[in-house]
């Protein structure tokens, strides 16, 4: 079957860079619309329940973090694969990934199972919204498959150009998850009302739908997937590849959720129950201000990979320039967004009017720090496509560790907003500084291009 692709290394890059970051919005939407209609329903069932869902939402942001690091690592091979034409490659990669994937889940899956009570105790969470936090994450837990193998899929489709069939998947998946959550979390068409348990079931079916439809568009589409059982030798080096990349990937994208651990476990000790779900509301809004960043941050790897893999090492550094400045544009468009349209958002979750005014104060602060925070996420993107993810996690690790989550702890001995105000610094100087860093790296004379060595077999 022919691979259909979109040539990334001719014309405009601020052209290419549009054309994929429009679909990626659409289906960024669908995705924050997926996660406020749970908040939304969920939060009629009351303020135990929305603290519930807040302490979820770390883990699940870990295991899409993992999940993303897969797919990350993939499509930046891919990409390149395409530049340098080699369509074996990105078969053997795709399917490889998709395989890799599953073996993941069978471990989490596992893990989160048996010491599931362990961890959220861990996280803060009382006896009093432990069985609650069960009930969904049972569910979670058991059908993680329909959150861990998609992303590869979508990445794969990504890296050859086509961001409309994602964006797609995803609006499918937000549609139905619309209609199943009142059904299953209250109980109608005959249906029982399962509380909380049922956004976990509207999850996993709205989700299982999604896979299905990722799996077909990339064999009938782009006959990505080989569906010959691979040689453990070749798949086992083809698993290497990808986790040279995916594993300081992952660990780039977990570190946004330590900081969103350490944010949650230090909101508990400053504030308790309340205080948790306000920053669960707010960051669900956060979220859903952040999509156009996220999506020019999901353009930059096959942007950048298809043309480091093709050479064109001019180009690398004109879409790097691009992206500092667009970082710092996108960035005042989320501040003033989130500055507009937080109160009446918030006002779709609760009417508790202490949760309004802590959620708002939240929102508030926190998007003071967007611009830095697009810096260094565009900044990591690049690096990764260019195949030089470790350092992305050197600058990602540092700026976490030593920076971000230090200011926010010395915040914490104050105040819940000073401690919102030590996440801000630590973006702003995490950001800049990744950006100087970078701009240099990209700039010098001596990038050359990597060239792959698999020779895999189909």
């Amino acid at each position: 079957m022919e691979v259909k692709l979109k040539d990334l290394t001719k014309g405009s890059i601020f052209r290419h860079l549009i054309d994929l970051a429009l679909p990626t919005v659409g289906g960024m939407i669908a995705f924050a619309l997926f996660n406020v209609t749970d908040t939304y329903f969920v939060g009629k069932l009351g303020t135990e329940a929305l603290a519930a869902m807040g302490f979820t939402f770390p883990v699940v942001m870990v295991a899409g973090s993992i999940s993303t690091g897969v797919s990350v690592g993939a499509m930046a091979l891919l990409s390149r694969a395409y530049g340098r034409n080699d369509n074996r490659a990105m078969k053997r990669i795709t399917t490889d990934g998709i395989l890799l994937s599953i073996a993941i889940v069978a471990v989490l899956s596992t893990l989160g199972l048996v010491f599931m009570d362990d961890l959220f105790s861990l996280l803060g969470a009382s006896n009093d919204t432990l069985p609650m936090i069960s009930e969904y994450m049972t569910v979670w837990f058991a059908g993680l498959i329909v959150v861990m193998m998609p992303p590869v899929c979508d990445g794969s489709m990504r890296a050859v150009g086509d961001t409309m069939r994602p964006f797609k998947v995803m609006l499918t998946c937000a549609i139905l998850n619309i209609i199943l959550d009142p059904i299953f979390i209250f109980g109608y068409l005959g249906v029982p009302a399962f509380g909380i348990k049922g956004a976990a079931i509207a999850t996993f079916i709205s989700r299982f739908v999604g896979m299905i439809l990722t799996l077909y568009f990339n064999h009938k589409y782009h006959g990505l997937i080989s569906w010959k059982l691979p040689k453990l030798d070749d798949m086992l080096q083809s698993w290497t590849e990808i986790i040279k990349i995916a594993i300081p990937s992952m660990g780039v994208s977990l570190l946004p959720q330590f900081i969103r651990v350490a944010l949650t476990t230090l909101t508990a000790g400053l504030g308790g129950t309340v205080f948790v779900a306000a920053v669960a509301i707010g960051s669900r809004i956060e979220g859903f201000a952040l999509i156009i960043a996220i999506a020019v941050g999901s353009s930059i790897v096959p942007l950048v990979g298809q043309n480091y893999g093709a050479g064109e090492f001019e180009r690398v550094r004109d879409t790097q320039k691009l992206l500092s400045k667009s970082a710092l544009i996108i960035g005042g468009i989320t501040f003033v967004s989130m500055v507009l349209l937080s109160t009446p958002l918030i006002g779709l979750f609760t009417k508790d009017q202490s949760l309004i005014e802590i959620s708002r104060t939240y929102i508030m602060i926190v998007a003071l720090g967007t611009s830095g925070l697009n810096l260094y996420n565009f900044n990591s993107q690049l690096l990764n496509a260019i195949g030089m993810p470790s350092k992305s996690f050197i600058i990602n690790g540092i700026g976490t560790l030593l920076i971000i989550v230090p200011l926010m702890y010395i915040g914490s001995l104050f105040s819940f907003e000073w401690m919102l105000g030590g996440l801000v610094a630590g973006q702003m100087i995490v950001g800049f500084g990744a950006n100087i860093y970078v701009k240099r790296y990209s700039g010098i004379k001596e990038l050359k291009r990597q060239e792959m060595a698999l020779t895999l077999n189909l």
